[in-house]
């Protein structure tokens, strides 16, 4: 049966390093209900359901009668999901919001997806101003069709302003040989949609590293409604897919990438080029060719005062405050033709547009 831990305020509970097997058929093996100003330490914890084997889902009234998870620390020593569609971790805010709050994990071991945060594509509360650290992201038991960290879901739009840090590693197939009586992994392998980063979130910070082979850009994807996300990378072997309709997502290496960026084929005149690399490009000019203008757009900015507060009585029982319209991208044009050897740069999501006789020719240059 689920342990069902029940809504608290002022409260501390100590598990110690005590393993929790649960075995289940169905439904987490860890429920944590609403929180205000509570520490809970627990250990290793394993289950076989499809369901997460722990999920922080507020659900009822407690804390000042709110449904709510606030000003909380959540502390676990690794936490172990055996099926082939299971969670280790899931913080769920379909019910109630889960603000100011730190969550850590020793490690997160899974087939399907390690750490799943979700505001119900969009339809939940706020799950905002949170620290998420999980050191090691373990999915070597896993093959394919899955996720280290999933950001939301599509239609996310009230998973903001957090601060998430780990480590990914790729599946490896890893089973328990009979012949040979111990642990083994498949050969070169390579599993199929296995992604270390899936993000449809907005606005948050991300500290991440990747090990092991994937297929090409499935170490982070940005999904269509992410963007202003900034994720700093220790290791990046496998690269990013940039699927956001407003790539303003930005990626922070660890290394200086300079010119092993991608260069865009020269743009044909009149048609724009958007700076879809994640990183700040400085566009070097090569051949000039015959340019009569140019105009550059930038990415149009994303509204400030989203979530307004963060107090519960705002949060819960405030006004409706949809997230201001965001302003219009903005344009500047240059009469004129370009130089051998000039130089401009383009944030993510900026863009240019050249009107030309004779295609000019251009190199780009990610900067740190």
């Amino acid at each position: 049966e689920t342990l069902r831990i029940p809504w608290g305020q002022d409260f501390r509970m100590d598990g110690g390093n005590a393993l929790f097997a649960y075995r289940g058929t169905s439904g987490p093996a860890i429920h944590i209900d609403s929180q205000m100003n509570c520490r809970y330490k627990l250990g290793l914890i394993t289950s076989n359901s499809p369901d997460p084997v722990v999920l922080i889902r507020p659900e009822n009234p407690g804390p000042d009668d709110f449904v709510v998870n606030t000003a909380s620390v959540f502390d676990f020593s690794a936490i172990v999901s055996g099926h082939l569609e299971g969670t280790s971790l899931a913080l769920d805010t379909s019910y109630g919001p889960i603000v100011n709050s730190t969550f850590f994990a020793e490690e997160t071991n899974s087939m399907k997806r390690g750490l799943y945060v979700t505001d119900a594509g969009g339809t939940g509360y706020s799950f905002s101003n949170n620290t998420v650290r999980i050191p090691y992201g373990n999915q070597y038991h896993a093959l394919k069709n899955c996720v280290g960290l999933q950001l939301g879901d599509p239609g996310s739009t009230k998973i903001l302003h957090n601060v998430v840090e780990g480590s990914y590693h790729a599946p490896r197939g890893a089973h328990f040989d009979e012949k040979q009586k111990r642990y083994i992994t498949l050969e070169n392998y390579v599993g199929e949609e296995a992604i270390g980063a899936l993000i449809h979130a907005q606005r948050n910070v991300l500290t991440l590293s990747f090990f092991g082979p994937r297929q090409p850009g499935y170490d982070v994807v940005f999904e269509t409604g992410s963007r202003d996300n900034t994720v700093f990378v220790m290791t990046l072997p496998n690269g990013i897919t940039h699927r956001s309709e407003a790539p303003t997502n930005r990626i922070v290496p660890n290394w200086p990438v300079g010119f092993d960026v991608e260069t865009p084929s020269d743009p044909a005149s009149g048609e724009w080029t958007i700076n879809r690399t994640a990183m700040t490009a400085q566009i070097m000019i090569v051949q000039p060719g015959v340019v009569t203008s140019y105009t550059k757009v930038d990415a149009g900015g994303s509204p400030q005062g989203h979530p307004h507060n963060l107090s519960l009585v705002d949060t819960l029982h405030g006004p409706e405050r949809p997230a201001p319209t965001p302003h219009p991208r903005m344009e500047q044009t240059f009469e004129g033709g370009l130089a051998t050897g000039q130089s401009f740069m383009l944030e993510p999501g900026d863009g240019i547009q050249l009107t030309y006789a004779t295609a000019p020719s251009w190199r780009w240059k990610a900067l740190r």
